[in-house]
């Protein structure tokens, strides 16, 4: 015996079908979407939903300049802050962690001086006290 779903609109339906010569096609409702979950027909498996992704937009990877102070990426949905960091790659020093904002876009503050060197940034989005994603690490160079 061959069984084949057949999808008419929205309401999926089996035929079945004698695998002799002549046999006959009856066809047979699925079960329905309100089924209990007792009912012996499984409800496919969801699949898992990735969690956000922040990309960095600027500065790029590898970015040089005697001034970099914009730092941009993107919105993840759901959260409601996110928390920049960026460290001197030499001595591995924090330069400046922020606190949470809800912009994706920051101007380093007038008090913190980035100098001649590699540095890294990344950004976390949170929702409250929850990490929800954190961006990989890029580097970019303040140049003489």
């Amino acid at each position: 015996m061959i069984r084949r779903f057949v999808f008419v609109s929205a309401i999926p339906v089996v035929l079945t079908v004698a695998a002799a010569c002549g046999g006959s096609q009856t066809p047979s409702p699925a079960p329905s979407a309100t089924a209990t979950p007792s009912s012996s027909a499984a409800k496919p498996a969801e699949a898992p939903k990735p969690a956000g992704v922040v990309a960095l937009l600027e500065p790029i990877e590898g970015a040089m300049g005697g001034h970099i102070d914009t730092f941009r990426w993107s919105p993840v949905a759901g959260a409601d802050g996110y928390v920049i960091k960026i460290v001197a790659v030499t001595g591995d020093r924090v330069v400046w962690e922020s606190q949470p904002m809800t912009a994706t876009e920051a101007k380093l503050p007038a008090t913190v001086a980035l100098e001649p060197e590699v540095h890294t940034w990344s950004v976390s989005a949170r929702k409250g006290s929850e990490v929800l994603a954190t961006s990989p690490t890029q580097k970019f160079t303040i140049t003489p």
